[in-house]
Order: structure tokens, then C-alpha cells, then sequence
């Protein structure tokens, strides 16, 4: 339970308040997507979606979904919290009855859902829904599957996910004649030197070092510079690696880096950033559409985004872009399978992945949805370079013992950020066999 609790703290910074709702709302969707049961009538039948958010569900709360299957009802039940999976342990150790659907849970941890029986194979699920409806399966990108497989065998569908890009101060730039895209880390850490001199009193590149609440900065950076990791687990050793923790050595000894961060969490580096004490964040793209509602900070007036470079120092690519995805499952043991299946293939539809973009869900890997013209008006910051590394970028490093990684890189992170005299090989040879341990 420790490793699960650590798990489920560094989820990917987003928050809510739990709400439990559903019903119809007299909206359909229209078109024919093949979610309508087959085999029967469904009379009777009542499903229980859990979702982590509340704008991953379906802007017409499964309306169109009930209309097309008569007889079948489905409400859902938003768990934003970020434990779902330890209730579900407690809820099956107590004989309880589960959720039939979980709903837009962090992909990395399916694997734990899989090790403990409560998310199954969705082999058969992905094969019945190419064979009634070719159309709609083949606007899915691999990675709806591949991002869940687990040996080769599919564990739910990743059809949304979220990545990582730098956010920065128009006029932070202008003042310190910084230009985008950056072609390399290198660049990166440049423009921060550049920035502080043009304001000594300011944060080049504002971030969270708080126990607990994750390093996605560290491990965005460690996959751009082409750090390898086995499963959840980098390599600090590999080129790669020394690069970015002496990255960061840099950073944190020439005051580009507030060493007060190591209290901070997410609200205190993004608050940092939004009131303009920093002049560069690095964080996920769901925080566009958050600053984008922040009344008196406007896109591209007052900020802009760009790609992380993945080059170290140019030249071509180093390492990856990684993208942390949003699965959806049917939940092992529910007594209508073929009902909830058919809810995989309805989140899917052109429009439900659009209008839910609207209220704050994260890209598609669902091709016609990607292309369509209306995200330009509901993300005008979605700019074709950003769509291009999107596109190209892999899933976040996972693994049963993700926790449990986290934790350690925490504690690096939080060493470099207060300031050390240890260099990077005497970090990565301190850290790297707490982190091998953990395997």
C-alpha cells in the first residue's frame, strides 16, 4: 500500500472535486459509431462509469450512448481524488461491488490494475470493435493500444494523453532576445542565463521539488536528452543521464532555479509563473487551457508555448518526447461486458473527444479528432509544432514500481535543487542502486 500511495501521489497534476452525477440530458450525437449492443435489447442493464475527471465525461453525460441502447442506463461517479485504484482494492477485499468502466485513469498504472485482477485482456474488445466498425477502429492511433499492452496483450484504450511543453513570458523573451523553437537543451539553459541577467531578481525556470508531488520536469528532461529507462527506471549513469543532472547542477548554482522550490508543489510553480516572477515553466498541456482562463494573462500577448527540444546540443534528436495517456477499461468480472465495451468505442467518437476537449481534456490519438478544424478554435496555442511532437512522442516510462522510482528521483531532485557540491557522477552512483533495488 506505501508503493501504491506513492504511485497515486505522482499522478499527473491535475484536480477536481468528486461529484457523482449522470442521467439523461436530452443531447445525441449523431452518426452511427457501432455502439449499440448487440445480442440483445439490454433491457435492465445499468452501468457505473468511474472517471478521474469530470471533463473526460461526455458532454451529453451518455445520452446519445442510452438512446442508442434501450434498456441500458449508465451513470458515472467522479473519483478526483487520484486513488481509485486503492478504492477498488478495498472495495473487492470488502466484497463490494465494482465500477463496471474505469474511466480516463493514468496509463502507467494499469499495470498495477492488471496485477491485481481488476482490469483483464481487451484483446477480444479491440478485435469485435475492428470487425463492426473498421471505420471508426482505423481512425485510432497504435498507441490507443500499444500504451496498455502488457506483453503483447491490450489492457484498455489510450485514447487521450496529455505531454509536456515549455510555457514562457513573451516579454521575458523580448527583453532577453530569446528565440523559438530552442534546437537544443543547451539553448534552453542558455535562454535561462540570458534571462537572468536581464532580471537578476527574477526565476528563469520556475519548478516543484516538494516530496510527493512528482518530477516531471526531471524526467521530461532525462527522456529529451535521451536518457534509457528500464521500465519506470532511468538510467543515471548513461549519457543521457549525467547530461541532465549536470543540467540542472548548472541551473540550480547559477540561481536559475528558486531553491524555495523544494516546498514547492504544482500551485506554487505555476503561480510563480502566471503572476511573472518566472519567466519559464515546464508543465503539461491541459495548464494551457487553465492560464488561457486566467482573465489579465493573454495567449500570446503575455505568454506562449514551444516544444522541449530533444537534442542535448543540436544536431539532430537525443532522446523523445514523452506523453502521459488517459486509459479507459472495461473492469474485470462486470457482469455486462459487451455493454461496457461498447462505451470504449462511444468516448471514442469525432465528437465526444472534441466537445470533451472544449471542457479540459487533453489530446487525441484518434485521427479524425486530431485534425479537426475546431480544436484550432478551442486550442489556438495547438500550433503545428506542437501537434508534430504530440504526434511523435512516446509513452511515459512505467512500471509497477513506479512509486517507488518517483520517490527516489524526488529525493535527487530535491538535493540539486537546494544546492549540492556532489557532481553529477557522484549523484547518479548514489542514486542509481536505490533505483535498481526497486525492480
Amino acid at each position: 500500500m506505501l508503493v501504491l500511495g506513492l504511485i497515486l501521489a505522482a499522478c499527473a497534476g491535475e484536480e477536481g472535486t468528486d461529484t457523482t452525477t449522470g442521467g439523461d440530458t436530452g443531447t445525441t450525437t449523431e452518426g452511427d459509431t457501432g455502439t449499440t449492443a448487440a445480442g440483445g435489447d439490454g433491457e435492465g442493464v445499468e452501468l457505473l462509469v468511474w472517471v478521474t475527471r469530470p471533463y473526460y465525461v461526455p458532454p451529453d453525460d451518455f445520452a446519445s450512448f442510452e438512446a442508442a441502447n434501450p434498456g441500458v442506463t449508465v451513470s458515472y461517479d467522479v473519483q478526483s481524488n487520484d486513488d481509485i485504484l486503492q478504492q477498488f482494492l478495498r472495495m473487492r477485499d470488502a466484497g463490494q461491488p465494482l465500477p463496471d468502466i474505469l474511466g480516463a485513469e493514468d496509463s502507467f498504472l494499469i499495470v498495477n490494475y492488471a496485477e491485481a485482477g481488476l482490469v483483464g485482456p481487451h484483446d477480444d474488445i479491440a478485435a469485435q470493435w475492428q470487425e463492426e466498425n473498421p471505420e471508426q477502429y482505423d481512425t485510432l492511433l497504435p498507441l490507443v493500444w500499444d500504451e496498455t499492452a502488457i506483453d503483447g496483450v491490450k489492457h484498455g484504450m489510450s485514447v487521450t494523453a496529455n505531454f509536456d511543453i515549455l510555457y514562457f513570458h513573451t516579454d521575458w523573451f523580448e527583453e532577453a532576445g530569446i528565440t523559438t523553437p530552442f534546437a537544443s537543451l543547451d539553448d534552453v539553459l542558455d535562454g535561462m542565463r540570458a534571462m537572468k541577467q536581464a532580471r537578476p531578481d527574477g526565476i528563469p525556470l520556475t519548478v516543484q521539488a516538494r516530496a510527493g508531488d512528482g518530477v516531471t520536469t526531471l524526467k521530461t528532461v532525462l527522456a529529451a536528452a535521451g536518457a534509457p529507462f528500464d521500465g519506470a527506471v532511468p538510467d543515471l549513469n548513461s549519457e543521457g543521464g549525467i547530461y541532465t543532472i549536470n543540467w540542472f547542477l548548472q541551473a540550480a548554482a547559477e540561481e536559475l532555479l528558486p531553491p524555495e522550490a523544494i516546498a514547492w508543489g504544482e500551485d506554487e510553480a505555476r503561480g510563480a509563473f502566471i503572476s511573472g516572477d518566472a519567466g519559464l515553466i515546464l508543465d503539461g498541456f491541459t495548464t494551457a487551457g487553465d492560464f488561457n482562463e486566467v482573465g489579465d494573462f493573454v495567449y500570446p500577448d503575455q505568454w506562449n508555448l514551444t516544444p522541449v527540444p530533444l537534442s542535448q546540443s543540436g544536431g539532430g534528436d537525443d532522446g523523445v518526447a514523452l506523453s502521459a495517456a488517459r486509459t479507459w477499461a472495461v473492469v474485470e468480472g462486470t457482469e455486462h461486458p459487451e455493454e461496457a465495451a461498447l462505451i470504449l468505442r462511444y468516448i471514442a467518437e469525432t465528437d465526444n473527444l472534441i466537445e470533451a476537449a472544449g471542457n479540459g481534456s487533453v489530446p487525441m490519438r484518434q485521427t479524425e479528432a486530431i485534425d479537426d478544424p475546431r480544436l484550432t478554435e478551442i486550442w489556438p496555442f495547438f500550433t503545428d509544432d506542437l501537434k508534430a511532437a504530440y504526434l511523435g512522442s512516446t509513452p511515459t516510462p512505467a512500471g509497477a514500481n513506479a512509486g517507488e522510482v518517483e520517490g527516489i528521483l524526488e529525493q535527487m531532485f530535491g538535493e540539486i535543487v537546494v544546492g549540492t557540491d556532489k557532481t553529477a557522477e557522484e549523484l547518479a552512483a548514489e542514486y542509481q542502486p536505490l533505483l535498481d533495488a526497486t525492480a
